[in-house]
């Protein structure tokens, strides 16, 4: 047996092995403490990539979601408030065919002031219905609420409202005139000729706005359809970015217990290692 001092092959062997030992002890260590296997980029370069990827698109649907709710609340607020013209102008139609029945100047000009109260609150209900300080009703022009829903560019809905305006006559002698889109609708109960038209302008006002809540309740619709698929999208991205992240704790534990045993194996295998050269002092005696 050759024995030697000035280098030990089975010390320095038995060093660089624990050295290894210990790097994949702490690796194992790091790994279950945060629970992702992939904490850097050295630890899995790629899959960062993807993983971080994923993470985004991720986190970018969530948002978009977020965005999606509010395009829902903007179109329950306009659906809200169309039900509530709705009902005034129930009220309208039924003045109007009571003022159609009447022949006495003096109702009909109280019957006029009625209405142009009412269309009056309609009036105010275009103007003050608004969403985060944004009116949803314009008297001059549509208003436009633009949606990104999704997590990529140009994943975006339109929410498009149609000109709407009210005013009520002055006295009982000035008509009411609602505008609804393009068409304005006046309303005339100064006479019974004028009465009896009258009844059709309002079927046909009640008919656009129900028309206009329609168009409010379909984007309503597509919007919840979206968020929904938008849920199911990102837990299957998130799913998917766990798969490639996180760490198998059962696999990982089992590597542990395997180093450990290894570092403490070769802790003491590296003493063993360091004794053998004192053997030489025997042959020294």
């Amino acid at each position: 047996m050759a024995l030697k001092v000035n280098y030990n092959f089975q010390s320095d062997f038995t060093h660089a092995n624990l050295l290894k030992t210990e790097h994949n002890l702490n690796k194992n260590l790091e790994r279950l403490a945060t629970g992702h296997r992939i904490n850097r980029a050295a630890d899995d370069a790629a899959g960062l990539f993807i993983a971080d990827q994923l993470k985004t698109y991720a986190t970018s649907l969530n948002q978009g979601t977020r965005n999606a709710q509010d395009g829902v609340s903007i179109a329950q607020i306009a659906q809200g408030s169309l039900g509530e013209v709705y009902n005034i102008l129930n009220d309208v139609k039924a003045k109007t065919i009571q003022a159609a029945n009447t022949v006495d100047a003096d109702s009909q000009k109280a019957l006029q002031q009625d209405i142009n109260k009412l269309v009056d609150a309609v009036g105010k209900i275009f103007s003050d219905t608004e969403f985060n300080g944004m009116k949803v009703f314009k008297g001059d022009g549509t208003t436009t609420f633009t949606i990104h829903y999704g997590g990529r560019i140009n994943q975006e809905i339109a929410i498009v409202s149609s000109t709407a305006a009210a005013q009520g006559g002055a006295d009982g002698t000035k008509v009411s005139t609602v505008t609804l889109g393009s068409t304005a609708y006046v309303i005339d109960v100064t006479s019974q000729t004028a009465a009896n038209d009258s009844i059709q302008k309002v079927d046909n006002l009640l008919k656009a706005v129900d028309t206009e809540a329609a168009k409010f309740g379909s984007v309503q619709i597509e919007l919840e359809k979206i968020i929904s698929n938008n849920e199911t999208a990102r837990v299957n991205t998130s799913d998917a970015e766990g798969r490639v992240r996180n760490v198998d704790f059962a696999k990982e534990m089992a590597e542990f217990t395997k180093n450990n045993i290894l570092m403490k194996s070769g802790t003491s295998m590296l003493a063993q290692a360091n004794q053998q050269p004192q053997l030489v002092l025997q042959l020294l005696r």
